[in-house]
């Protein structure tokens, strides 16, 4: 449709309203949210102002009366709203949320949270072109994963040691954060650990944790939301940090301090006395994260392999076991 221009708006209007919707129900089922996402607009209403008859809900949310009523009925049956009739005159009515309504939506609030935060940073770009916006808001969310990243932020996570099945999840986050960040600056060694862990880190003496979301459904793929890499070197005194990445939608959520605070501990059950990491002084968020564990700025005892880093921290593990 986007090759019609202002001709389609409407129809890509709906498209996009037809899929947040769907794809907010989807997080409703998962979550067992008993309502429907179409409701929301009316239950937060008299969640706000109290009770409202039909005629006044459709003028507050610029609807029709047909349509209000419609979904009011079915709401007042799934026992969502209460009706109450005006004593003094039959003819009149008014509606409120009932405690059922009132405890959904208690339930609903911390996915509005996150789907708040996702939308926003989909729709946070510059253009003055509406057109042009427009194209860029449905890209970035009409790729069928916006539940998912919902559900990825609102779920624990849990931190475990990396198997075949986290292949393709492993390459493709890391991947990502490299070409994010540094899209020139890839080198062949990164494309050799990424595709090949096992060969590249675990038969060296290396570990691998992926922090995960485990699958809602039973038969269900886990998501990989997070991974780090840990290499023992000389006599298994010191390691090096690598490859702490998560995926972009769960930045903020903190993952990347849970795998390193489990990196920390994993060295200290070791005897690991010290642990090195290399990073890149553009990226202050990485920085704050290190430092808040301890890591130190030093003097690197070699030239890094990669030309992106020019940053080397140290953290000393006195309470090693």
């Amino acid at each position: 449709m986007e090759q019609f221009g202002v001709l389609t708006l409407g129809s890509r209007l709906k498209r996009l309203s037809d899929y947040l919707f769907a794809q907010v129900q989807e997080v409703y089922v998962q979550c067992d949210i008993p309502i429907s996402a179409t409701y929301f607009p009316i239950l937060k209403l008299l969640q706000t102002v109290g009770g409202l008859s039909v005629v006044e809900i459709a003028e507050q949310l610029h609807l029709s009366h047909p349509a209000v009523s419609k979904q009011t009925t079915k709401m007042i049956k799934a026992k969502l709203l209460e009706k109450t009739v005006d004593e003094r005159d039959q003819r009149r009515s008014s509606l409120r949320i009932s405690a059922h309504g009132e405890d959904a939506m208690f339930r609903v609030e911390p996915i509005l949270i996150e789907l708040k935060i996702l939308i926003e940073e989909a729709a946070a770009f510059s253009s003055r072109d509406f057109m042009e916006s427009l194209a860029q808001l449905e890209a970035q969310t009409m790729d069928g994963r916006l539940a998912d990243k919902v559900l990825d932020r609102l779920h624990c996570i849990h931190i475990e040691s990396f198997k075949s099945s986290h292949q393709d999840d492993f390459y493709a986050l890391n991947m990502a954060w490299l070409k994010a960040h540094f899209p020139t600056q890839i080198t062949e060694y990164d494309h050799l650990v990424l595709l090949n862990p096992q060969t590249h880190v675990l038969e060296k003496g290396g570990n691998v944790w992926v922090a995960t979301r485990r699958a809602n459904k039973k038969g269900g793929k886990d998501r990989v939301l997070g991974a780090v890499v840990l290499m023992v070197n000389g006599n298994g005194s010191v390691a090096e940090i690598q490859k702490l990445s998560v995926v972009e939608h769960c930045r903020r959520k903190g993952i990347a301090d849970a795998l390193l605070s489990h990196v920390i501990d994993f060295a200290m059950s070791k005897g690991i006395t010290t642990l090195t990491l290399e990073t890149a002084s553009n990226l202050n968020a990485a920085k704050s994260l290190y430092r808040k564990h301890g890591f130190v700025e030093k003097t690197p005892h070699k030239p890094s392999i990669y030309e992106r880093t020019d940053i080397y921290m140290e953290k000393q593990l006195k309470d090693a076991l």
